[in-house]
């Protein structure tokens, strides 16, 4: 846990439709005093957001998300639990059309530490790590080109490819 609370941010991974309007991500987030897991689905136009139910997580205890699409229903879905306890949600999101009324296509993945807080708000042990990372598209396992940067410089927030199934994002919380 972070040695200062109040803050609301998150490491997460995601996947998104290639028009980066809708984003499906089971979350990790910091909540001011806790650790929750749950999945979300976030759509720009028309403006949705929808969260599954939640769960208080613990430091240490780890945790497993997977996004799979469904042929048969053309839905995502997606998967969290905490392996530790045993706890898990499932979330179901039917793939939405475009304005041509094609259905979107996601083919872009994310792993991302988000939102701005104090320095001291971020855990000390300053890492995540998400390892074992499986990546399939049009049902055959690839190994993407991973890239990485960062849009607002906090903390010296930044992510490392550790290799083609890990990818870890460190920070500092020492920082002023």
């Amino acid at each position: 846990n972070p040695l200062e609370g109040g803050a609301f941010y998150s490491p997460w991974f995601g996947i998104e439709s290639s028009d980066n309007l809708n984003l499906i991500q089971p979350v990790n987030p910091w909540v001011g005093d806790s650790w929750e897991i749950y999945n979300e689905y976030y759509q720009w136009t028309p403006e949705n957001n929808i969260n599954s139910d939640s769960y208080t997580t613990n430091p240490g205890d780890i945790l497993f998300g997977s996004v799979t699409y469904d042929s048969s229903t053309n839905s995502y879905n997606m998967y969290h639990a905490d392996l530790t306890t045993g706890w898990s949600v499932n979330t179901t999101i039917p793939i939405q059309k475009d304005n041509k009324g094609n259905y979107k296509q996601f083919n872009i993945i994310y792993f991302v530490f988000e939102k701005d807080a104090d320095c001291a708000q971020y855990p000390p042990d300053n890492k995540v790590t998400f390892y074992d990372i499986n990546v399939q598209y049009n049902y055959k396992t690839v190994s993407p080109k991973w890239s990485t940067s960062y849009v607002d410089d906090v903390c010296n927030n930044r992510a490392k490819i550790v290799n083609d199934t890990t990818i870890e994002i460190t920070w500092d919380s020492t920082m002023q």
